[in-house]
Protein backbone atom coordinates (compact mmCIF):
# COMPACT_ATOMS: atom_id res chain seq x y z
CA UNK A 1 0.00 0.00 0.00
CA UNK A 2 1.17 3.38 -0.89
CA UNK A 3 0.18 7.35 -0.03
CA UNK A 4 -2.00 7.23 -3.39
CA UNK A 5 -3.37 4.10 -3.23
CA UNK A 6 -7.34 4.16 -2.42
CA UNK A 7 -7.04 1.88 0.58
CA UNK A 8 -4.61 4.58 2.02
CA UNK A 9 -7.74 7.36 1.26
CA UNK A 10 -10.47 4.73 3.06
CA UNK A 11 -7.96 5.03 5.66
CA UNK A 12 -8.31 8.68 5.44
CA UNK A 13 -11.85 8.94 5.45
CA UNK A 14 -11.83 6.08 8.81
CA UNK A 15 -9.69 8.48 10.71
CA UNK A 16 -12.11 11.49 9.69
CA UNK A 17 -15.40 9.54 10.73
CA UNK A 18 -14.01 8.59 14.01
CA UNK A 19 -12.30 12.17 14.78
CA UNK A 20 -15.62 13.76 13.95
CA UNK A 21 -17.87 10.88 15.87
CA UNK A 22 -15.33 11.15 18.70
CA UNK A 23 -15.34 15.36 19.05
CA UNK A 24 -19.28 14.69 18.79
CA UNK A 25 -19.94 12.42 21.55
CA UNK A 26 -17.45 15.13 23.53
CA UNK A 27 -19.74 18.24 22.86
CA UNK A 28 -22.71 15.78 23.67
CA UNK A 29 -21.51 14.57 27.19
CA UNK A 30 -20.28 11.79 26.49
CA UNK A 31 -17.13 10.72 28.99
CA UNK A 32 -13.87 9.73 27.67
CA UNK A 33 -13.89 6.16 28.40
CA UNK A 34 -17.76 5.05 26.14
CA UNK A 35 -16.05 7.59 23.19
CA UNK A 36 -13.02 5.34 23.43
CA UNK A 37 -15.46 2.35 23.06
CA UNK A 38 -17.52 3.47 20.60
CA UNK A 39 -14.96 4.42 18.06
CA UNK A 40 -12.59 1.23 18.81
CA UNK A 41 -16.02 -0.57 17.71
CA UNK A 42 -16.63 0.81 14.57
CA UNK A 43 -12.72 1.16 13.58
CA UNK A 44 -12.14 -2.44 14.05
CA UNK A 45 -14.73 -3.91 12.31
CA UNK A 46 -13.13 -2.31 8.94
CA UNK A 47 -9.22 -3.98 10.38
CA UNK A 48 -8.30 -0.66 11.26
CA UNK A 49 -6.68 0.15 14.65
CA UNK A 50 -6.89 3.76 15.88
CA UNK A 51 -5.08 5.87 18.97
CA UNK A 52 -6.78 8.35 20.75
CA UNK A 53 -5.73 11.57 22.91
CA UNK A 54 -8.99 13.38 24.12
CA UNK A 55 -8.82 16.38 25.81
CA UNK A 56 -11.52 18.28 27.02
CA UNK A 57 -11.65 20.61 23.84
CA UNK A 58 -10.66 18.54 20.98
CA UNK A 59 -9.83 14.82 19.84
CA UNK A 60 -6.46 13.41 18.65
CA UNK A 61 -7.00 10.37 16.15
CA UNK A 62 -4.00 8.04 14.61
CA UNK A 63 -5.43 5.23 12.44
CA UNK A 64 -3.67 2.37 11.09
CA UNK A 65 -3.98 -0.85 9.31
CA UNK A 66 -3.61 -3.73 11.37
CA UNK A 67 -1.31 -4.89 8.12
CA UNK A 68 0.82 -1.80 7.87
CA UNK A 69 1.15 -0.09 10.75
CA UNK A 70 3.83 2.28 9.60
CA UNK A 71 1.36 4.03 7.22
CA UNK A 72 -1.01 5.76 9.67
CA UNK A 73 -3.21 8.65 9.19
CA UNK A 74 -3.18 11.02 11.62
CA UNK A 75 -6.27 13.89 12.60
CA UNK A 76 -7.16 16.38 15.06
CA UNK A 77 -10.88 18.00 15.74
CA UNK A 78 -11.69 20.53 18.21
CA UNK A 79 -14.82 19.96 19.91
CA UNK A 80 -17.57 22.47 19.26
CA UNK A 81 -19.32 23.85 22.44
CA UNK A 82 -19.72 21.36 24.93
CA UNK A 83 -23.92 20.59 25.72
CA UNK A 84 -25.89 17.53 27.12
CA UNK A 85 -27.57 15.33 24.59
CA UNK A 86 -28.13 11.74 25.52
CA UNK A 87 -30.32 10.66 22.56
CA UNK A 88 -27.29 11.16 20.22
CA UNK A 89 -25.17 9.73 22.49
CA UNK A 90 -27.65 6.56 22.70
CA UNK A 91 -27.82 7.03 19.25
CA UNK A 92 -24.01 7.18 18.33
CA UNK A 93 -24.04 4.09 20.85
CA UNK A 94 -26.44 2.08 18.93
CA UNK A 95 -24.46 2.76 15.59
CA UNK A 96 -21.37 1.55 16.69
CA UNK A 97 -22.81 -2.52 17.62
CA UNK A 98 -25.11 -2.06 14.03
CA UNK A 99 -21.63 -1.55 12.09
CA UNK A 100 -19.95 -4.64 14.69
CA UNK A 101 -22.58 -6.89 13.58
CA UNK A 102 -24.06 -5.80 10.33
CA UNK A 103 -20.38 -5.66 9.27
CA UNK A 104 -21.81 -2.02 7.12
CA UNK A 105 -19.33 -0.28 4.99
CA UNK A 106 -17.80 3.09 5.60
CA UNK A 107 -20.20 5.05 3.72
CA UNK A 108 -22.85 3.71 5.34
CA UNK A 109 -21.79 4.71 8.36
CA UNK A 110 -21.14 7.88 7.29
CA UNK A 111 -24.49 8.46 5.80
CA UNK A 112 -26.10 7.43 9.05
CA UNK A 113 -23.90 9.50 11.61
CA UNK A 114 -24.65 12.47 9.89
CA UNK A 115 -28.63 11.34 10.05
CA UNK A 116 -27.84 11.59 13.65
CA UNK A 117 -25.75 14.23 13.49
CA UNK A 118 -28.18 16.76 12.14
CA UNK A 119 -30.98 15.42 14.09
CA UNK A 120 -32.72 19.03 15.20
CA UNK A 121 -32.56 18.84 19.08
CA UNK A 122 -35.27 19.98 21.68
CA UNK A 123 -36.93 23.18 20.48
CA UNK A 124 -36.50 26.21 22.40
CA UNK A 125 -39.81 26.61 24.20
CA UNK A 126 -39.84 22.92 25.36
CA UNK A 127 -36.46 23.25 26.82
CA UNK A 128 -37.35 26.39 28.50
CA UNK A 129 -40.94 24.99 29.65
CA UNK A 130 -38.67 21.92 31.15
CA UNK A 131 -35.94 24.09 32.89
CA UNK A 132 -38.98 26.00 34.38
CA UNK A 133 -40.92 23.00 35.56
CA UNK A 134 -37.45 21.29 36.97
CA UNK A 135 -36.81 24.65 39.03
CA UNK A 136 -40.24 24.84 40.61
CA UNK A 137 -40.91 22.07 41.34
CA UNK A 138 -37.72 21.55 43.48
CA UNK A 139 -38.68 24.58 44.75
CA UNK A 140 -41.80 22.98 46.17
CA UNK A 141 -39.18 19.75 47.68
CA UNK A 142 -37.49 22.43 49.55
CA UNK A 143 -40.36 23.82 51.50
CA UNK A 144 -41.46 26.78 49.51
CA UNK A 145 -45.18 27.24 48.35
CA UNK A 146 -47.05 28.28 44.91
CA UNK A 147 -46.06 31.38 45.09
CA UNK A 148 -42.73 30.88 45.36
CA UNK A 149 -42.56 28.50 42.53
CA UNK A 150 -44.08 30.44 40.10
CA UNK A 151 -41.54 33.04 40.74
CA UNK A 152 -38.79 30.23 40.68
CA UNK A 153 -40.32 29.03 37.05
CA UNK A 154 -40.50 32.56 35.73
CA UNK A 155 -36.53 33.05 37.18
CA UNK A 156 -35.06 30.76 35.84
CA UNK A 157 -37.15 30.43 32.18
CA UNK A 158 -35.70 34.55 32.32
CA UNK A 159 -32.47 33.43 33.12
CA UNK A 160 -32.02 31.07 30.27
CA UNK A 161 -33.29 33.34 28.05
CA UNK A 162 -30.69 35.17 28.82
CA UNK A 163 -27.51 32.81 28.88
CA UNK A 164 -28.81 31.40 25.38
CA UNK A 165 -28.99 34.82 23.70
CA UNK A 166 -25.31 35.71 25.38
CA UNK A 167 -23.83 32.02 23.84
CA UNK A 168 -25.75 33.26 20.24
CA UNK A 169 -23.38 35.90 19.90
CA UNK A 170 -20.56 33.74 20.59
CA UNK A 171 -19.43 35.50 23.88
CA UNK A 172 -17.33 34.07 26.43
CA UNK A 173 -19.26 30.97 28.21
CA UNK A 174 -18.66 32.12 31.77
CA UNK A 175 -20.00 35.39 31.02
CA UNK A 176 -23.39 33.58 30.15
CA UNK A 177 -23.45 31.62 33.34
CA UNK A 178 -23.05 34.78 35.36
CA UNK A 179 -25.23 36.69 33.47
CA UNK A 180 -27.81 33.75 33.90
CA UNK A 181 -27.45 33.51 37.77
CA UNK A 182 -27.23 36.90 38.43
CA UNK A 183 -30.61 37.52 36.23
CA UNK A 184 -32.30 34.48 37.82
CA UNK A 185 -31.39 35.52 41.37
CA UNK A 186 -32.41 39.04 40.83
CA UNK A 187 -36.34 38.16 39.90
CA UNK A 188 -36.15 35.88 42.82
CA UNK A 189 -34.52 38.73 45.14
CA UNK A 190 -37.45 40.42 44.66
CA UNK A 191 -40.09 37.78 45.81
CA UNK A 192 -37.72 38.04 48.74
CA UNK A 193 -37.77 41.61 49.99
CA UNK A 194 -41.69 41.24 49.04
CA UNK A 195 -42.18 43.20 45.58
CA UNK A 196 -44.86 40.74 44.90
CA UNK A 197 -46.55 40.90 48.22
CA UNK A 198 -49.15 43.26 46.90
CA UNK A 199 -49.99 40.61 44.15
CA UNK A 200 -50.66 37.68 46.18
CA UNK A 201 -49.80 38.30 49.76
CA UNK A 202 -46.86 37.15 51.39
CA UNK A 203 -45.59 33.71 50.71
CA UNK A 204 -44.13 30.84 52.77
CA UNK A 205 -40.38 30.61 52.18
CA UNK A 206 -39.64 32.75 49.59
CA UNK A 207 -35.68 32.49 50.32
CA UNK A 208 -36.42 28.28 48.62
CA UNK A 209 -36.96 30.32 45.11
CA UNK A 210 -33.91 32.37 45.44
CA UNK A 211 -31.92 28.95 46.17
CA UNK A 212 -33.27 27.11 44.00
CA UNK A 213 -34.50 28.82 41.00
CA UNK A 214 -30.14 28.50 39.70
CA UNK A 215 -29.95 25.17 40.12
CA UNK A 216 -30.60 24.29 36.17
CA UNK A 217 -27.40 26.37 35.72
CA UNK A 218 -25.54 23.63 38.08
CA UNK A 219 -23.02 21.77 35.77
CA UNK A 220 -23.73 17.87 36.65
CA UNK A 221 -22.57 16.31 33.33
CA UNK A 222 -19.68 17.93 33.47
CA UNK A 223 -18.69 16.58 36.99
CA UNK A 224 -20.04 13.36 36.65
CA UNK A 225 -17.81 12.84 34.08
CA UNK A 226 -15.17 13.93 36.10
CA UNK A 227 -15.27 11.66 38.58
CA UNK A 228 -15.77 8.80 35.71
CA UNK A 229 -12.72 10.16 34.06
CA UNK A 230 -11.09 9.73 37.16
CA UNK A 231 -11.75 6.80 37.69
CA UNK A 232 -10.84 4.87 34.59
CA UNK A 233 -7.38 6.59 34.06
CA UNK A 234 -8.34 9.84 31.68
CA UNK A 235 -6.72 11.97 34.10
CA UNK A 236 -6.03 15.13 32.23
CA UNK A 237 -9.57 14.91 30.55
CA UNK A 238 -10.87 15.01 34.45
CA UNK A 239 -8.97 17.44 35.75
CA UNK A 240 -9.86 19.45 32.84
CA UNK A 241 -13.46 18.66 33.48
CA UNK A 242 -13.37 19.38 37.42
CA UNK A 243 -11.75 22.83 36.92
CA UNK A 244 -14.66 23.56 34.05
CA UNK A 245 -17.35 22.61 36.72
CA UNK A 246 -15.75 24.18 39.57
CA UNK A 247 -15.42 27.52 36.92
CA UNK A 248 -19.16 27.78 36.52
CA UNK A 249 -20.16 27.17 39.88
CA UNK A 250 -18.10 30.12 41.24
CA UNK A 251 -19.68 31.96 38.59
CA UNK A 252 -23.08 30.79 39.78
CA UNK A 253 -22.18 32.46 43.15
CA UNK A 254 -20.54 35.26 41.57
CA UNK A 255 -23.93 36.02 39.81
CA UNK A 256 -25.86 35.33 42.85
CA UNK A 257 -24.16 37.37 45.16
CA UNK A 258 -24.23 40.90 42.61
CA UNK A 259 -28.23 40.42 43.48
CA UNK A 260 -28.33 39.39 46.93
CA UNK A 261 -25.93 42.27 47.84
CA UNK A 262 -28.01 44.33 45.69
CA UNK A 263 -30.99 43.95 47.62
CA UNK A 264 -29.41 44.04 50.76
CA UNK A 265 -30.33 40.21 51.63
CA UNK A 266 -29.19 39.14 54.81
CA UNK A 267 -28.90 35.63 56.37
CA UNK A 268 -29.62 34.00 52.98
Amino acid sequence: MDYTSLEYKKLDHIATLAVDVGTFLLACGAHCGRISRNLNRIVNTWGVNIHMNISYTGVLVTACYDEYPEMPVTIYKRSPVHGVNFTAINEISQLSWLVETEKISVDETIALFMQIKNKRAYPKSVLLVGIGISCACLCIVAGGDWRDAIVAFVASIAGMLVRLEIVRHNYNLMISFTAAAFVTSLITALNVIGVFQPLWGESLAPDRALATAVLYLVPGVPLTNCIIDLIEGYIPSAIARGVFGAFILLCIAAGMSMSIILFGIEKF
